[in-house]
């Protein structure tokens, strides 16, 4: 450490002779000089890498204030959803019904299906359009109250068709 130290030294020595040798005004400019790099080396190092950092948690802050202000209009919406739809969208028809009248009427057509209780009703779909079976299932959810449970969908060769098991419930 100590040669390290000692090479630094010799290293200084002729820009400190050279410092001694200036008059005293020239003193006052390399001193002011040496001061003023200072200052721009602490505000590029320490304050504009802090101020960014405050900027970057601003706008982040302000992201997060908008989501929770959207959540906030929304909530009643989310409540709905979470406890299966209101009650004025649910209709008094089986579960079968509403899904062999609604399919054909939205180009559907269903494979097979099959009652696994009074309210649930598994559905199979094959070579569909991804589109309308997605504007269906939509559908049937907010006119009807049905709750999707449970969704296997595999895509077919053909652009835009899926094949699709559906676990629907009332």
């Amino acid at each position: 450490m100590s040669d390290a130290l000692q090479n630094l030294r010799n290293s200084l020595d002729p820009v400190r002779r050279r410092y001694d040798s200036l008059s005293d005004s020239e003193r006052m400019i390399v001193n002011g000089i040496g001061v003023l790099i200072l200052f721009v080396l602490v505000f590029l190092l320490l304050i504009l890498p802090a101020q960014r950092s405050v900027d970057q948690a601003a706008i982040t802050l302000q992201g997060k204030q908008n989501l929770m202000a959207w959540m906030k209009d929304n909530e009643e919406v989310a409540r709905m959803s979470a406890v299966g739809g209101s009650t004025a969208n649910r209709s008094d028809q089986p579960i079968q019904t509403i899904v062999t009248s609604t399919a054909p009427a939205m180009g559907i057509t269903v494979k097979r299906f099959e009652p696994e209780s009074e309210d649930k009703l598994r559905v199979w779909l094959e070579k569909v359009s991804f589109d309308k079976t997605m504007r269906w299932l939509h559908q049937i959810e907010s006119r009807h109250g049905i709750r999707i449970v449970n969704v296997s969908i595999d895509a077919e060769r053909e652009t835009g068709l899926v094949t699709a098991k559906l676990v629907l419930q009332k």
